[in-house]
């Protein structure tokens, strides 16, 4: 290991991460725009260098504006023999890096890992060791599996699903409303984020780091709806948005008392017709595996699993 450089990259050096080469044949880590149209900053891309030859890259991801990066969401251990020790020292280097005083991250707080997986990827011995090499590195270097998320597709081609007619929307203008409804909703909640933040924080502190992350994606909160039941009571809440590139339901849940009846299938499919009706030509959007009754409400609704993404933290 004394013979390797571990080091970030300029904006002029960024051909250096191409040396590496391609991505694997089976599909693990790819991504659905290439580097450049992905806005990867220098000083968050790194690499690992034995002499000449770049032996394993590393890209963090952070959105426009983001002082810090927000996950990891490229990385290659190598091929070597040494790649799980390459890999995780090429991440421990980075780590350690962008955690140093002088950097916007957080005390305490690091860029998850994002794994990008085919659907199918457990099944086939390829793509298997290819997402296992990378798993090994991450969790050498001290990350651990937290989540994994089936990533969902839905398109116009696939159908609008008509509204019920079961609940009336009205947009989600005060914050106290929508984190009073928040901090309900994440009762019982199978989602990992929030059973996380409730961990730690609470119902109400949870509510309000979720408005906030919410509001700050580059859809801002026009969509948002707040969705009543025919007697007038707050049935669920859904936040459409969009991130630096497409659509995408930021959140959506039901309050407790009101779930087994399918409505998360009116808040999704309200939130399809707010981005139908602005002209969106694609909705991505992801949920927990484990979370099957959003998993199948998604699916009544018309999306297609595109594949699969696993968050070590």
């Amino acid at each position: 290991m004394s013979d390797l450089l571990f080091r970030p990259l300029e904006a002029d050096e960024f051909e250096l991460f191409h040396r590496y080469g391609p991505l694997p044949a089976s599909g693990v880590g790819a991504r659905h725009l290439p580097f450049d149209e992905l806005d990867y900053r220098p000083g968050w891309v790194w690499v690992a260098l034995r002499g000449d030859d770049v032996v394993a890259r590393a890209g963090f991801w952070g959105p426009r504006g983001s002082e810090r990066p927000m996950s990891l969401d490229w990385f290659d251990p190598g091929l070597g023999p040494d790649r799980i020790e390459v890999g995780a020292a090429l991440l421990r280097a980075a780590y350690a890096a962008l955690s140093a005083p002088g950097h916007a991250t957080r005390a305490g707080e690091r860029p998850d890992y994002h794994l990008f997986l085919p659907a199918d990827w457990r099944e086939r011995p390829d793509a298997f060791a290819d997402a296992t090499d990378r798993i090994r590195a991450a969790e050498e270097a001290g990350l651990h599996r937290s989540v994994e998320r089936l990533n969902l597709r839905w398109t116009p081609e696939y159908g609008l699903p008509p509204r019920q007619g079961r609940l009336t929307f009205t947009r989600a203008v005060d914050d106290e409303s929508v984190i009073d409804l928040l901090a309900r909703i994440t009762e019982g909640s199978l989602d990992a984020w929030d059973r996380r933040l409730l961990a730690e924080k609470g119902a109400r502190e949870t509510a309000r780091e979720t408005l906030s992350v919410i509001a700050g994606m580059a859809g801002g909160r026009d969509r948002w709806r707040l969705a009543r039941d025919a007697s007038g009571e707050p049935v669920g809440i859904v936040m459409p948005t969009r991130n630096d590139e497409f659509a995408t339901i930021g959140y959506v849940g039901v309050v407790p008392a009101h779930r087994g009846h399918g409505y998360a299938d009116d808040l999704v499919t309200e939130a399809l017709h707010i981005f139908t009706a602005e002209g969106e030509l694609e909705v991505r959007d992801n949920t927990d595996v484990g979370n099957t009754p959003m998993e199948a409400s998604f699916a009544r609704i018309g999306y297609r699993v595109t594949g699969r993404r696993m968050i070590l933290i």
